[in-house]
């Protein structure tokens, strides 16, 4: 599977996202690897700071070209493929979603986050299934509950899955991330159920 992990809105955890989920596959003994389209290198510098610590991340990290994601299907030879992609670049967000088998647009708690996350939704994803996942999320916290009510009560299709605000989350920038996933496996099995279903619709239609 191809997943274009997505927001214009820079922070809101693309980058956290692309690495939780690529090691919650690799975990499952899935094969996977980590694309990296954001000019910045956040997912490559990640994996570099962890090798130069002498723990290198466990799956593949690259930097892509643009072009590249236009042959994503072609190269993903028989593995999963994570996308991480810039905040501010519309074409390379464009070609990212446009090479996936799904789009996970991510959105930390409060109006702002949201809306940039829904305009996302509405100018990127197109004919890609896309579900939207909250981050940073705090349980007795006002701002996120009233964000998850608002994004339950929207349009827009939603991952049950939160990924709560953890302090070891932040932490794992440049390292290798520990026992605990925070969700991130439940989310994995959220994408794939997903793409279960849909591919299961598409084989009904045929």
């Amino acid at each position: 599977m191809i997943v274009a992990v997505i927001n214009t809105k820079g922070g809101v955890g693309k980058t956290t996202t692309c690495m939780y989920l690529a090691e919650a596959a690799r975990r499952a003994g899935r094969r996977v690897t980590v694309w990296d389209a954001d000019p910045q290198g956040s997912s490559l510098t990640w994996s570099d700071q962890a090798a130069a610590d002498e723990a290198p991340i466990p799956y593949s990290v690259v930097g892509v070209h643009q072009r590249r994601l236009t042959r994503a299907a072609a190269t993903q030879a028989g593995g999963d493929v994570l996308i991480d992609t810039p905040p501010g670049d519309p074409q390379i967000i464009s070609r990212a979603v446009e090479a996936a088998d799904i789009a996970v647009v991510v959105t930390g708690p409060g109006g702002a986050d949201v809306e940039r996350a829904m305009e996302t939704m509405d100018h990127y994803t197109g004919t890609t299934p896309a579900l939207l996942l909250l981050t940073q999320y705090i349980k007795q916290e006002k701002d996120s509950w009233t964000t998850w009510q608002s994004l339950r009560s929207s349009d827009y299709p939603v991952f049950d899955t939160r990924i709560p605000r953890r302090a070891a989350i932040q932490r794992s920038y440049g390292a290798t991330i520990d026992d605990d996933l925070h969700g991130y496996e439940r989310l994995l099995d959220e994408i794939v159920h997903v793409l279960d279903e849909l591919n299961a619709e598409g084989d009904s239609d045929g």
